[in-house]
């Protein structure tokens, strides 16, 4: 079985973000996994735990910026990982087709739920629609059987999905699937190891183009807040009292 995980990262909060043209926020050397990049490669790798046979390949977008993240999955004694420029990060659209050309012959392509500091969740269906492949969301348990299952929860229930065929699956973070860490020795050798980089597809632009990014006009509206005294029953009866006025 061959596993693509597809790894976007996010910037580290520890370090200030930096304007370029147009005030868009540049991203920097300064980038961590995400908790979402971090299950999705905990998949991964339970899948090839189960499958000892298993190929696990992957891409981590960001280009020379990126190979701080890269070196950190491969010590996790993955073989192929390189790095992929993204031209317009903040375009979902122009994600998702920068990333299509990357993910053919694979039989299962893992990627966070969210992709990077820009992605609002979109990435992941719409790869997998231009893909055509069918698309398994919010993924947070693997059972790699076989037959593989991936599984979510949603509200009261549990929804699984049995992989038969190639299959795009967009992973949430979970305390089931904390990224373990790695070897001693694979880190150590992760530091030296030769991390390719694709470079960038040539994609035509979109019809959109992001041309600033300013401060918000005004600060958040203030809302009163007041604390309620007593023991409970005298919250409550209080809770009670501002109820009833706020319904007049």
């Amino acid at each position: 079985m061959k596993v693509l995980v597809l790894i976007a990262g996010v910037h580290d909060p520890k370090w200030p973000i930096a304007n370029g043209p147009n005030d868009v926020p540049m991203v920097g050397e300064h980038q961590i996994l995400s908790p979402f990049d971090e299950a999705a490669l905990e998949m991964a790798l339970r899948i090839r735990d189960a499958n000892p046979e298993t190929i696990i390949t992957a891409r981590v977008a960001g280009g020379p910026a990126a190979i701080k993240i890269a070196r950190a999955v491969a010590a996790l004694h993955i073989a192929d990982v390189a790095t992929v420029t993204i031209d317009q990060p903040w375009d979902q659209s122009m994600v998702a087709r920068a990333l299509a050309p990357l993910c053919d012959e694979f039989d299962l392509v893992l990627m966070g739920r969210e992709f990077g500091d820009y992605d609002d969740g979109f990435v992941p269906p719409l790869l997998a629609g231009l893909l055509d492949l069918p698309f398994f969301g919010r993924a947070q348990t693997v059972d790699a059987g076989p037959p593989l299952r991936i599984a979510r929860e949603a509200n009261a229930s549990v929804e699984a999905l049995t992989l038969s065929g190639p299959s795009l699956v967009s992973v949430t973070n979970d305390r089931r699937t904390r990224l373990r860490k790695p070897l001693m020795k694979n880190v150590m050798m992760a530091r030296t190891a030769a991390i390719g980089d694709i470079g960038s597809h040539h994609i035509a632009p979109g019809a959109v183009t992001l041309q600033a990014i300013a401060p918000r006009a005004a600060g958040r509206s203030q809302t009163e807040c007041r604390m309620l005294e007593g023991d409970l029953a005298q919250q409550a009866q209080a809770l009670a009292v501002l109820l009833w006025e706020a319904r007049a």
